[in-house]
């Protein structure tokens, strides 16, 4: 890829500029529009020439995020006099000639995904995040396609160098589920779509923390798919320039052990002590890509943890966390453009641990980053016992040329077995988003290990008849 931001074209005695364009799709998402696009503004290369593109169907939160970023412009001026923001509420302008798109869309709200959660809890079927997997995970999916199937049709009719031979569009997928949407995106337009999440660096840091060492003390490989992968290997050393260790006998012993890990994280620590490996993503999300935890109440309230996202297992957590935050964060944004400063000097705000800057600023600068990310599995490459074509998680480089996924990994027969359950769901979905076929979501479901463990194949067809049902107004691709 070309690390030249902006080209001058010279007319006689007029020049044209050509910027580096960034757009976010669903920049109203304050969580992710915040992070991310602060993270880009912290790059000294991604401050020249720079046009950052917000575009979200809300005007109200468009209009927040918005103001929001300009007056860090504004406040910053100095360092980011190059640096143009605009909104847009239209898609297709946000992505026309965007190298760069970014993703953090979220169709339907509270109204519908009431429904991911109050239709399976009646035959049974509990879920705490409802965003990945299951019968949540699918219809989200389901809500999400034709959104994500426009937006891959302007890229390819708009998007930077469209019609032309050399570099196409990156578009970076934040939204859930993960492996779903960008399994989807890269059928439907080839090479287009990487997935981003935040949980192999999370768990790093969690794991580093048991450990007692800094970050920069603690390396490992990890893989699988998106919030089931393995940290199949990890070391850790005392300081810098000492000998590596395999770090599982002490993190055994120190998450076992710890009440501070113990009590908290006790999904992932009883796959731990099963499997032999750490999995990324919380014990909530966890217990509803599995058949062991959720069947039973007594074992919901065995495995029940404290003080950590989701660890408490409990049905609908998310739906509520959602009900209690909504109108809140808009508020709190509103708060903070009466701050006299927002700051964002070099060296006083370093980007987040979320990848997409680091992505972007490692393509343009040619300056290599490692980390985890969502691709597809090419004749099976990637991850060598999982299926030819699948979205697998690995580690992936990126530098001048694009993304470069690691190759070769294999994974334990176990992580292998575990990953393949979520896998087969994944797979029946895509098929019956692209075919806009409703038996493919049934088998789908029917095909889910948390489904599976407390429902007849009737009960599963009743539960998706009545969730097309209801959620008919959202799905009109069906």
């Amino acid at each position: 890829m070309n690390n030249i931001k902006a080209k001058i074209i010279i007319f006689g005695n007029f020049y044209l500029v050509i910027m580096l364009k960034i757009s976010m799709i669903g920049a109203g998402s304050f969580v992710f529009g915040e992070t991310v696009l602060t993270d880009i503004l912290t790059f000294p290369a991604l401050r020249k020439d720079t046009l950052i593109c917000l575009e979200d169907i809300d005007p109200s939160r468009l209009d927040i995020m918005f103001k929001y970023m300009n007056k860090i412009v504004e406040d910053n001026y100095q360092e980011l006099k190059d640096v143009q923001i605009e909104k847009t509420l239209n898609q297709k302008k946000a992505i026309k000639d965007a190298k760069y798109i970014l993703n953090a869309i979220q169709v339907g709200w509270l109204d519908v995904m009431k429904y991911d959660f109050d239709i399976p809890l009646k035959y049974g079927v509990t879920q705490c995040v409802g965003d990945t997997l299951g019968p949540g995970g699918v219809f989200r999916f389901l809500r999400t396609a034709p959104a994500l199937k426009s937006i891959m049709e302007d890229i390819q009719d708009v998007g930077y160098n469209s019609g032309k031979n050399g570099d196409k569009p990156l578009f970076l997928n934040y939204t859930n589920p993960m492996a779903m949407n960008t399994w989807y995106c890269n059928t439907l337009l080839p090479d287009s779509t990487i997935g981003l999440c935040h949980s192999v660096q999370s768990t790093a840091q969690l794991l580093s923390t048991a450990l007692g060492v800094n970050k920069e003390d603690f390396n490992f490989l990890c893989a699988g798919i998106n919030h089931m992968a393995w940290f199949i290997e990890a070391w850790y050393r005392k300081e810098l320039n000492s000998t590596w260790h395999d770090a599982y006998p002490k993190l055994k012993k120190e998450l076992n052990e710890n009440p501070k890990f113990n009590k908290s994280v006790k999904v992932r620590l009883d796959m731990m002590n099963a499997s032999g490996f750490f999995v990324t993503e919380s014990s909530g999300h966890l217990s509803e890509y599995l058949p062991y935890y959720r069947k039973r109440k007594d074992l919901l309230e065995k495995y029940k943890g404290i003080n950590m996202y989701y660890s408490d297992l409990k049905h609908g957590a998310y739906f509520d966390l959602c009900v209690q935050i909504e109108g809140q964060v808009e508020l709190r944004y509103k708060r903070r453009l009466k701050k006299s400063k927002l700051k964002i000097k070099r060296g006083e705000i370093k980007p987040s641990t979320e990848y997409a800057s680091h992505i972007i600023n490692a393509i343009e600068t040619n300056s290599s980053f490692r980390f985890n990310g969502n691709v597809m599995n090419k004749q099976g490459s990637i991850i060598t016992n999982l299926p030819n074509g699948c979205c697998v998680e690995a580690p992936v480089f990126a530098d001048h040329h694009g993304l470069h996924p690691q190759g070769g990994i294999e994974l334990p027969t176990i992580c292998q077995a575990l990953c393949l359950s979520n896998i087969m769901v994944q797979k029946a979905a895509v098929e019956g988003a692209l075919n806009l076929d409703k038996e493919k979501i049934y088998h789908a479901i029917l095909l889910d290990p948390n489904t599976a463990s407390v429902c007849s194949p009737q009960e599963i067809r009743d539960m998706v008849d009545e969730m097309f049902e209801k959620e008919d107004k959202w799905l009109p691709q069906f």
